[in-house]
């Protein structure tokens, strides 16, 4: 039985911009074997009892691994957590590159949703790995970013969202293609931030990838200004 978690409430304190890191790699089959069971006890703790039970005594418990040889791979039970989290956005990188070849050629709203929905699906699968080490770490938690030869976020909108929008510029009228692709790239996700902070529930709901779709259609198709109220006046509905 899955055990509920709180998420914790966010610090002042800056998020980490990289995950924390082992002390070494395995190199051969038994030392393999070994960082795959204390992989495998710290999931069945995770899932069983939630953070707060997470210690790497409880790990070599579970796993069988001495104490001693876990601290030799790791300086942390955070580097452990972290090792799920790096193979969990290894999978999901494999994913993406499926995804993107499937969009080729689909009407933007269409595009925007496939990829909002799998921005919220793989957010909700690691938010529930481990809630606050996922939003403790949520910066370095970037699915577009991981692995990439990114260095920069801008540099992620730059070869990724702006390239899209200009795949789909016959169909967007935004006279700042650049500030859209941000808005996008950067911006839905921040709000997906808040949402698993604040109100966490809601990720699953339709509603919450309705209203993400109809934020990057406004962004991408902004009203003329000719269309909006003037400043001062009501509209029929106020």
């Amino acid at each position: 039985m899955h055990k509920k978690r709180n998420p914790p409430s966010s610090g002042a304190s800056p998020a980490p911009v990289q995950l924390p890191t082992p002390r070494k790699r395995p190199n051969q089959s038994r030392s393999r074997a070994l960082v795959d069971a204390v992989a495998q006890a710290c999931l069945r703790i995770l899932d069983e009892a939630g953070d707060e039970a997470l210690t790497v005594a409880r790990i070599a418990e579970v796993s069988g691994a001495a104490v001693g040889s876990i601290y030799q791979y790791f300086p942390n039970k955070d580097a452990i957590v972290a090792m799920l989290y790096e193979r969990v956005l290894d999978q999901e990188a494999e994913q993406l590159l499926l995804m993107r070849e499937r969009l080729a050629g689909v009407p933007l709203t269409t595009a925007l949703r496939e990829i909002l929905a799998n921005i919220i699906r793989v957010e909700l699968r690691l938010f529930k790995l481990n809630q606050a080490f996922h939003l403790r770490y949520h910066t370095a938690l970037h699915l577009g970013m991981w692995r990439g030869p990114y260095r920069t976020a801008g540099e992620f909108i730059e070869a990724t969202w702006l390239p899209l929008l200009q795949m789909y510029a016959h169909e967007i009228n935004t006279p700042n293609p650049a500030l859209a692709a941000y808005l996008l790239g950067q911006g839905l996700r921040s709000v997906i931030r808040s949402v698993l902070e604040d109100i966490p529930a809601q990720l699953e709901s339709p509603a919450l990838l309705d209203s993400l779709v109809a934020m990057a259609v406004g962004c991408l198709r902004p009203a003329q200004s000719g269309s909006l109220p003037e400043s001062g006046t009501r509209t029929p509905s106020q």
